[in-house]
């Protein structure tokens, strides 16, 4: 252990960014953090890919990681570079412990922070070309179909006119990209997001289970008095891919009634998931508790009252609403986004509210999802 310390402490304060540098302090000043971060190393499973054994190799990949933008793979979780990075830790009871500690998530938010202006700057438009792994190679366009004519670029500039991976990854869409549907009727309720459908569920209960994982009204709305309103209603529940569009869209139109930023944590998932993808699939329950996220409350003109929860994931964490209450809505109208990667969503409807949800696994910004009208539903849908 010593021996370990001392390589760590080799590594010059020159060399690292401010908040890596910070969270090497952090560990080497508390004994019990930097007892975990031992242990983590020794408990990870086998199996788990090529990742640093110590806690020197460790603190050299992570500020190399928040000096880089990430690259595209036909890999599903490669895009979500931190995600990849820290999962296998976290699925060790002693890295879950650490990163669930209240100073090491203060440290990585600022690490975040830093990873996000660098993802802001110039620099990282680096990985914005046709060079293999870049996000505008032949395997890259296949995979984002109908780029070009969805999204405002110019692929005759470099980068295709993107100045930042940011910019690239927080893209808008061309006029009429996404027709809304029915955009008139206020019984048609459109997609908020692009993403794929988790889950559905009616007649929730202030506490209750979907795929053997606990939901809870009360915490997803941070307490907030508003959540009584919905307990017995009807929840979707929304993932976000990495590489796809990341903004969001008022699915119904009307008033903006409520807005809400609920700080979160670092760390939400669960350890005892089996592989990455299970990881992220899990996480998504956690996410919409204890994730930073931000709550948009929508009162149409036959005052439904809808509530729309964005919530992040680890780096997929950064929220920005860009409405304000008393603001009126159009449906399809852009509400706000996700900064630095995607995450999950929630439509809230009240119990109210009949709901007759279109079974649409992936949905795009716009298109009919459900058609709501008053009158009770019962029963649960997983």
């Amino acid at each position: 252990m010593d021996f370990i310390k001392n390589v760590v402490s080799q590594i010059t304060s020159t060399n690292l960014n401010t908040s890596v540098k910070a969270f090497k302090s952090l560990i080497e000043s508390d004994p019990k953090l930097y007892k975990l971060t031992t242990e983590m190393f020794t408990q990870t499973r086998p199996g788990d890919p090529a990742i640093p054994s110590n806690l020197a190799t460790f603190i050299v990949q992570l500020n190399s990681l928040v000096r880089s933008a990430p690259v595209f793979s036909t890999e599903r979780w490669a895009s979500s570079p931190l995600t990849r990075f820290i999962e296998p830790y976290i699925r060790t009871p002693s890295g879950y412990e650490f990163f669930l500690n209240a100073k090491v998530n203060n440290a990585f938010h600022d690490i975040l922070k830093d990873w996000g202006k660098f993802l802001c700057g110039p620099e990282s438009a680096a990985v914005l070309t046709s060079e293999p792994n870049g996000w505008f190679s032949p395997d890259a366009l296949a995979n984002m179909r109908d780029f070009e004519k969805t999204f405002v670029c110019d692929s005759s500039k470099p980068h295709w006119g993107f100045n930042s991976w940011e910019k690239f990854f927080n893209r808008e869409l061309r006029q009429g990209a996404r027709p809304i549907a029915e955009p008139d009727n206020p019984g048609v309720v459109s997609a908020a997001v692009d993403g794929v459908t988790h889950k559905f569920a009616t007649n929730i209960k202030d506490e209750y289970w979907l795929k053997n994982q606990p939901y809870s009204l009360e915490d997803m709305l941070d307490g907030d008095p508003i959540a009584g309103q919905f307990v017995g209603g009807t929840v979707l529940q929304v993932y976000l891919e990495p590489t796809g569009y990341h903004r969001w869209h008022a699915p119904v139109s009307g008033i903006i009634v409520r807005t809400l930023e609920i700080p979160g944590v670092f760390c939400p998932a669960q350890r005892d998931s089996t592989s990455l993808d299970n990881w992220v699939s899990e996480s998504q329950g956690y996410a919409v508790h204890t994730a930073t996220r931000h709550l948009i409350v929508i009162e149409t003109e036959d005052k439904v009252v809808v509530c729309c929860l964005f919530a992040g994931i680890l780096e997929r964490g950064s929220c920005e609403t860009t409405v304000l209450p008393g603001d009126y809505v159009e449906k399809g109208q852009e509400l706000g986004m996700f900064h630095f990667g995607g995450s999950t969503h929630c439509l809230i409807f009240e119990p109210r509210v009949r709901v007759d949800w279109k079974d649409t696994e992936n949905m795009k910004v716009g298109q009919e999802i459900s058609r709501i009208s008053l009158g009770n539903i019962s029963g649960v849908s997983e």
